[in-house]
C-alpha cells in the first residue's frame, strides 16, 4: 500500500505556479517602475496583495501536510520529506523551482524598493524646487507690499 502524501505534492505544484506569477507581478512592476508609470501600479498591488495572501495559505497548508507525516512545518520539514521521498520527482522539482523563484521574488522586491525610492527622492526635489519658485514669485502681497521676508523686491524708487 502507497504512503499518504497528504497532498504535499499538489500543495507544492500550486506553490511554483504562483510564486512563478508572483515573479512575473514583480516584473512588470518593475518595468511601470522604470517607465515613470506608477499611475498604472495600483491594480499590480491589489493582485501582489492577493497572490501572497494565497501564497500564505499554502505555506500553512504544506506545513500543516508535513507536520501531520512527522515532519518540522518548514524548509528543513520539505528537505526531509524530499529525502524521504526521493521518487516524487515532480513535487521535488516543483519545490527548487519555488526555491529559485522566490529568491528571485526576494530580489525584485529590492529593486522595486529602490526604484520606488527614487521616484520618491525625485518627486521630493521637484516639490522642493516648486515650491521654492513659488515664493521667489510672491514679490508683492495683495496689499502691495512684500509679503514674503527675504524675498527679493523690485526697487520702484527713482
Amino acid at each position: 500500500m502507497a504512503e499518504d502524501l497528504s497532498g504535499i505534492p499538489e500543495i507544492v505544484a500550486r506553490e511554483a505556479e504562483l510564486v512563478e506569477r508572483f515573479v512575473r507581478l514583480l516584473e512588470r512592476e518593475k518595468t511601470l517602475l522604470a517607465e515613470g508609470r506608477a499611475d498604472l501600479l495600483a491594480p499590480a498591488v491589489e493582485e501582489k496583495e492577493a497572490l501572497a495572501a494565497k501564497l500564505n495559505e499554502l505555506t500553512r497548508q504544506r506545513g500543516r501536510a508535513l507536520a501531520g507525516q512527522g515532519f518540522s512545518p518548514d524548509r528543513a520539514g520539505m528537505a526531509s520529506w524530499s529525502a524521504r521521498h526521493p521518487e516524487q520527482k515532480e513535487a521535488i522539482a516543483a519545490w527548487n523551482d519555488t526555491l529559485s523563484s522566490a529568491a528571485q521574488a526576494k530580489e525584485l522586491n529590492r529593486q522595486n524598493g529602490q526604484l520606488i525610492q527614487l521616484h520618491m527622492q525625485f518627486t521630493g526635489q521637484a516639490l522642493e524646487i516648486l515650491q521654492r519658485r513659488e515664493e521667489r514669485l510672491d514679490l508683492y502681497g495683495p496689499d502691495g507690499r512684500s509679503s514674503a521676508p527675504g524675498n527679493p523686491r523690485i526697487d520702484d524708487t527713482v
